[in-house]
Parts: C-alpha cells; structure tokens; sequence
C-alpha cells in the first residue's frame, strides 16, 4: 500500500552504508523557495526527496512493501493520479430532510471513507437534519448509513454503513501544508449526478477565522453546494481539509474554506474515545477586542466578561474584567486562538495562564473542566 513519504529519503540513495557521517549541513533552495537543509557528504547533498517534489509541483509516494519511492515529475499526472484513486474513497450522501414539510425534499452532501470497514466522515450540517440516509459509493453502490457521532462546533459528523474491504482515505499530519500548495477538491456540486467532481486549486490562505469554532484553510478550489463534507487532497492523496463553506456573491469568486486536517484528527479521536467531543472548559465568556475581530495583532487578549454556572475559571479566582494574554505561553487575541491551543488539553488538565488585572500582570496555573 503507497503512503506519503516521510522523513528523510537521500536523493543519492547511498542505502546500502552502514553509517553516513554529515560533514555540513547547508541551506537548499529549489526554484527559489527555501525547503530546509541539506546534509553535506563528501562532494553529495542529501535532501528530503519529498520537499524538492513538491516544490517543483511533483507527487512523491512511498511504498513500504518494496521499499520504493516513486516520483511522479508532471503536475498534470499527479493531479490525475490524485483524482483516479479518490474515486475509491469519496462518497456522495443523500436523504430526505426531516424538516421539510413535504415528503419529497431531498438534501445531499459529501463525504470520505476513513476506515476499511464504512466509517465515513462529512460535516455536521450535511447530516444533522437528513433521516433514510443513503451513501453512494464511487461505482454506484449504495448503502443504508447511521450516525455514529457529531460535533456542530467544529461542524464535523461520522457516519457509518455496514461493508467491508473500502479503500479509506489517508489524513495528512499536521503541517502537511503551506500557502500556494497545490489542492484538489472533490465532491457532488449542486446535482447528486455531478458526484465525484473534482476541481484544482492552492491553498490561498491558512488560519483563517470564518464564523468558525477553529481556524480554516482558504482554498481558490471551486467548492458548490454540495461539496460539503467532502476532502481537499494535496498532490500526494492526503486528506489535508473537509470542504465546509464558501463565501457568495456577484463580485466574490474562489473563497472556499476546509477544516483543517488537525482539526479533523483532534474530532476524530475524540469521537472514538468518548462518542462525543469532550472539551477542555473554562466556564468563561470572552470578549474580543474590535482589532481582533479583523484577525490584526492585537496586545489585549481576551476580556472575561461573564462566568457559566460552576464555572471553573470563577471557582479559581478569574473575575470579570480579567484579561487572558496566553496559555502556555501561546499568544491569545480572538476566541478563534483559544479553542486552537485548548486542542492540546484535557479535562483535569492544567496550564499557565497569563492574566492581566487592573493593568498588572501576572500568572496563575489553572485546571480545565469538562464541557463539549
């Protein structure tokens, strides 16, 4: 089975040595882009064979069970490549809309296979008021669906259906992509006979604070109506976001957004440890200050402006008017930054807080509730 490559793989493939010294270590820049250091080996640099592809637009994968990194060195390839192997692993879904007040509505979606044996992610709007849910394979074969768990704060559902032996999609890690990469989104646009449209993009901007819990990515990629819960892929087949929202309007055109790969990781596990997202909780309202509010870098943090029953952060001596300037050390300025950092937390768990009170600062260590 191929997977993205990682870690280190010399371009002169001087395996075969029982031990390589690094005499230097040297900056490498491949069509003017800095992708990191080389190891200097006698007259050799050793890169990582997965950067220099993907800076000169080509697909880079590793198959473990021959020990062979393949190289794909055209764009248009990879893409095709790309497109071929998703039609494997993304699903149209439809059902009837339980809200509706005639029998005949139908909503329709898209998702992605994570697991051989029907688990399937899609967002949470997609699902949440559909019943009679039907999931349509690549090759047309439909099967029953049931949710297994949502999450409408990161707007991300799992379904499943009963089959065996599917071809799962891969998600990246986190940091598997820069602004400019090239993306791929695919899904069922408008009509659920467009199923398994693809379009061709970059990542036109990343953190991105949308009306969202957790931050996006920005894509240029067509995304319509319909390409909800479906991935956006690199160059590689890697899943590195879920196709969300868009922006509208006569004179707006290539604002997509996707949530993002950690995010998707984070959701993920925590419906498989709890069948629910438990997150770590404060109990605290927050206020931003108008700066933030336009994503520019702002010194004030948050303001506490009110406290939820029991709430934790009261109970350890916050008081309304505080200012919470980082966790850990990681800078806060909107709320969109604080749900980031709280994705490295558990309940029970502590963290530094610094608190700004009546122009003083200081810090106080406190311990996260549970919420959701």
């Amino acid at each position: 089975m191929k997977k993205a490559i990682a870690g280190m793989v010399v371009a002169g493939l001087l395996l075969g040595a029982a031990a390589v010294w690094a005499e230097d270590v040297t900056k490498v820049v491949v069509n003017g882009q800095q992708i990191g250091d080389g190891v200097m080996v006698g007259d050799r640099v050793y890169v990582p064979l997965r950067s220099v592809g993907e800076t000169m637009g080509a697909a880079v994968s590793w198959d473990s069970n021959t020990n062979t990194a393949y190289v794909s060195s055209g764009k248009e390839d990879a893409v095709i490549s790309v497109i071929d192997h998703a039609k494997d692993y993304v699903v149209g879904i439809i059902g009837q809309d339980k809200n509706a007040k005639y029998a005949e509505a139908i909503i329709h979606g898209t998702g992605f296979i994570i697991t051989e044996d029907g688990d399937i992610l899609t967002n949470n709007h997609v699902v949440k008021d559909m019943e009679k849910i039907l999931v349509v394979l690549g090759d047309g074969t439909g099967y029953e669906a049931a949710i297994t768990a949502t999450d409408e704060k990161s707007d991300i559902a799992l379904i499943h259906i009963n089959a065996s032996g599917l071809r799962a999609a891969n998600i990246a890690a986190a940091g598997e992509l820069r602004i400019g990469s090239t993306v791929i989104a695919i899904g069922t646009p408008i009509s659920f006979s467009l199923r398994n449209s693809a379009s061709v993009g970059i990542v036109s901007g990343m953190n991105r604070s949308v009306d969202s819990y957790y931050r996006l990515i920005q894509t240029d990629a067509t995304i319509n109506m319909g390409n909800s819960g479906g991935p956006l892929l690199n160059l590689q087949g890697q899943v590195v976001g879920m196709n969300t929202i868009k922006y509208v309007g006569t004179s707006i055109e290539g604002l997509g957004f996707s949530i993002s790969a950690d995010t998707l990781q984070y959701v993920l596990q925590q419906f498989r440890s709890n069948g629910r997202v438990i997150r770590p909780n404060l109990g605290v309202e927050f206020e931003e200050n108008w700066i933030a509010k336009y994503d520019l870098p702002s010194n004030e943090g948050l303001t506490i402006v009110g406290f939820h029953n029991n709430s934790p952060a009261q109970q350890q001596g916050l008081q309304k008017g505080d200012q919470v300037l980082s966790i850990d050390g990681t800078k806060l300025s909107n709320e969109v930054d604080y749900h980031e950092v709280t994705k490295r937390y558990q309940p029970g768990q502590s963290a530094s807080f610094k608190i700004k009170r009546s122009g003083v600062i200081q810090d106080k260590t406190l311990t996260f509730g549970a919420g959701e």
